[in-house]
């Protein structure tokens, strides 16, 4: 009668039967399986005897208390292997979900200007906001941050968004800086605080421009030839750390974003090129249909909360110098 039960419990449990049979195969003895599974040498064989009949295949020659699986063995363990690990590592999988989820730590991934220009106010807004989080800046450009984000080496990449280079599918692009695009010149120089400056008096002076492949501006290398202006660049720079310098030291002007210069800038001036050059924008990439944590969502918040302060700041200044 016992028998009779457990035959009935084991034919509508396939997960147990199957359990059994990937085990017994694996170590090649029954008494190994049902060690490993923690249960008697009799249950591992009602397992197995019971998912034969189910689908009427023998599964292994026995030869005492050795056992060899068959043809049909094999391909029934090729196909229910992957279930089997899958089940048997879900308790540890969803730990590590739950650790990674309370963790008080998260990795982001941004360019030069985001490491250095955009990201130090939204870290200290929201790090004092959220005492307990530590984060790890990684730098890295535009194909070496989405590389790390499809990785998983972090959660969320800060880039500005490239005409000539579209995000890929798997990926999310979720704006919240939108920058005028400037020319860059020391405070004193002729063209500063100009309006409606055309591209033939900007001309006039030795500029630089961003590195090409690191261009950000739609149409920037187009400018000049499109007004027929056959301009050459004075010096040409891979960063802007680097371009700053010699603009200060009025060797040069440049045409960059406006997030290049703090609302603190006592050096150098932009001066805005909106009606030469669309507004650009850089913002959050994150791992398409992934929900994000809390944790970052609150960083992307406090992102939005720093915009809105920067261009309430900069109203407030154009006001004070048109006065």
């Amino acid at each position: 009668m016992k028998n009779d039960i457990n035959n009935f419990y084991y034919k509508n449990n396939r997960l147990q039967q199957l359990r059994g049979f990937c085990y017994a195969a694996q170590f090649g003895n029954i008494s190994k399986a049902a060690e490993r599974m923690n249960l008697t040498h009799s249950t591992v064989s009602i397992q197995i005897k019971t998912l034969e009949e189910d689908f009427k295949i023998k599964l292994f020659e026995r030869n005492g208390p050795n056992i060899k699986i068959t043809t049909d063995g094999e391909r029934l363990l090729k196909l229910s292997l992957p279930y089997i690990e899958g089940i048997d590592n879900l308790q540890l999988e969803f730990k590590k979900e739950l650790k990674i989820e309370k963790r008080t730590e998260f990795h982001i991934a941004t360019n030069s200007t985001g490491l250095n220009f955009i990201l130090p106010k939204i870290m200290k807004k929201y790090l004092n906001a959220n005492k307990d989080i530590n984060i790890t800046i990684h730098y890295a450009e535009y194909h070496e941050a989405l590389k790390k984000l499809k990785s998983g080496e972090v959660e969320l990449a800060l880039l500005p968004k490239r005409e000539h280079l579209p995000f890929p599918d798997y990926s999310e692009y979720l704006p919240v800086f939108f920058h005028e695009v400037s020319l860059i010149t020391q405070l004193n120089h002729p063209l500063a605080g100009r309006k409606n400056l055309s591209v033939e008096e900007i001309s006039r002076y030795p500029l630089t421009l961003p590195a090409e492949d690191l261009r950000v501006i739609p149409d920037l290398y187009n400018i000049f030839p499109k007004n027929n202006i056959d301009k050459k660049l004075r010096i040409k720079f891979v960063n802007w750390e680097t371009t700053r310098k010699y603009i200060e030291q009025g060797l040069v002007i440049s045409i960059s974003s406006d997030v290049i210069i703090s609302d603190e800038e006592d050096t150098l001036m932009a001066t805005s090129l909106k009606h030469l050059f669309p507004k650009i924008s850089y913002g959050y990439v994150s791992l398409k249909n992934k929900e994000l944590p809390e944790k970052i969502n609150n960083l992307i918040e406090a992102s939005r909360d720093i915009y809105s302060e920067r261009k309430w700041n900069k109203v407030y200044r154009d006001k004070k110098k048109s006065k």
